[in-house]
């Protein structure tokens, strides 16, 4: 598939490109690239997403810390790394192999995996948010073919492939990127139990550091998901982000 327009690069990124400053030589440059582009000040709005996990507090189902963590951990492993983190690293060997219609195709997969539509509009929200703030902060080469898709509705930007595709750019390895993005997942959802439960900051802290033991495991699984393979099988977390929109009151986006 074509790509219609080309984003030019701005003076003062030309500048950084020559001088060397996006080649992301240096193993610093990516830790610290990875710890930004998690940050809940990183403009991406996902800190405010709660996937159904309100409906489930408003409901009772989730009150304390053991239930929480009970669901959550079902959610990362059955969710988040077989859907979206898996898209994570399939993204990450697209954007290396230069493959814009393979992103343009995984971005419509990952639109397909989500039922709620709260949560596949925060997903295209959040991913677009990030995609235009990576380039304009960034300018990473090798991002521009999956960013001139999004500004073509060629498709929509979810945020999965897009941390893949810039991870990729940034010369992040696809093995930090993919458990950046999990743990990114795992903490932003701790913060929003916290405040719904509402949890204490040190349970809070306990939840996301009890997930350590798993995560190389989680890691490797979401690496190894052929893209057929992709999808969710978290039924009543669905129900749940689907039923969010009828609630009473809300403090989440989804």
């Amino acid at each position: 598939m074509s790509i219609k327009a080309v984003i030019p690069l701005k003076k003062s990124q030309k500048l950084k490109v020559l001088a060397g400053g996006l080649s992301n030589s240096r193993t610093s440059d990516r830790l610290l690239y990875l710890l930004q582009v998690v940050n809940s000040a990183f403009p991406t709005g996902a800190f405010n997403h709660s996937y159904g996990f309100e409906t489930l507090i408003d409901s009772g189902e989730i009150h304390d810390v053991h239930s929480f963590e009970k669901i959550c951990r079902d959610w990362v492993r059955y969710s988040v790394v077989s859907g979206d983190a898996a898209a994570v690293a399939h993204a990450h060997r697209a954007t290396l192999e230069n493959d814009t219609a393979a992103l343009i195709f995984l971005d419509h997969m990952v639109a397909a995996i989500k039922l709620s539509v709260e949560v596949r509009e925060a997903s295209a929200k959040t991913g677009a948010a990030m995609a235009s703030t990576v380039w304009e902060v960034f300018a990473p080469v090798g991002f521009e073919g999956y960013l001139n898709a999004i500004k073509n509705k060629d498709c929509e930007g979810h945020h999965a492939v897009t941390f893949g595709a810039a991870a990729a750019a940034m010369k992040v390895s696809m093995f930090d990127a993919v458990l950046a993005f999990i743990q990114a997942a795992l903490t932003n959802l701790a913060s929003v139990a916290s405040r719904l439960i509402p949890l204490g900051q040190v349970d809070t802290q306990r939840v996301i550091h009890s997930a350590w033991d798993s995560l190389e495991e989680l890691v490797s699984k979401a690496c190894d998901t052929p893209i057929d393979s992709i999808g969710t099988t978290t039924i009543g977390l669905d129900i749940a982000s689907m039923h969010h929109e009828r609630l009473y009151s809300r403090l989440c986006m989804s």
